[in-house]
């Protein structure tokens, strides 16, 4: 009896586990090719063809070049170097814009607005992308709250996307 009872708690205590850690991460804010993203797209292109990368590596936005590429669910991603490239695909959801590319303080009220790539912000070591350098500040004077408004207005948005099409 004894050994048909350790099989089934050992499933059963794996399944808990699973859905603990399941419950415990926060929904993903990037592209991340799941389907149900809401992206900030030029044709399939995102941030407008700058490279996700030197946000990071270089403190500043860097055009990418269109023959280096990577696609990452529909979302195109331009790089400066091949370099820039084999960075991104080491970590591609660290790189990616939040928020599927879109302003992430417009987003916190609920608004799709589109992004100037210049103005930017890691928090985190996430990219978080403005409209134009006054809602950056909005940003910067309270991220936590930016975040979590802008976390449930996005996924909102991509659903009422998903069900018109």
């Amino acid at each position: 009896m004894r050994k048909k009872l350790t099989p089934l708690i050992l499933a059963a205590l794996a399944a808990l586990c699973l859905t603990a850690a399941a419950q415990n991460y926060p929904p993903p804010t990037t592209s991340g090719g799941s389907g149900e993203a809401l992206l900030n797209l030029d044709n399939t292109v995102a941030v407008h063809g700058y490279d996700p990368t030197a946000y990071f590596s270089a403190g500043r936005a860097i055009k990418g070049k269109n023959w280096i590429h990577e696609r990452v669910g529909s979302a195109t991603y331009y790089f400066r170097s091949r370099g820039s490239r084999y960075e991104f695909l080491g970590n591609a959801p660290q790189y990616q814009p939040q928020f599927g590319g879109y302003c992430a303080t417009s987003m916190s009220f609920g608004r799709l607005e589109d992004i100037n790539p210049q103005v930017f912000t890691i928090y985190n070591n996430k990219l978080y992308l403005f409209r134009d350098p006054q809602m950056q500040s909005m940003f910067l004077a309270n991220p936590e709250r930016v975040i979590r408004d802008a976390r449930a207005h996005y996924f909102e948005l991509a659903r009422q996307k998903r069900e018109r099409y």
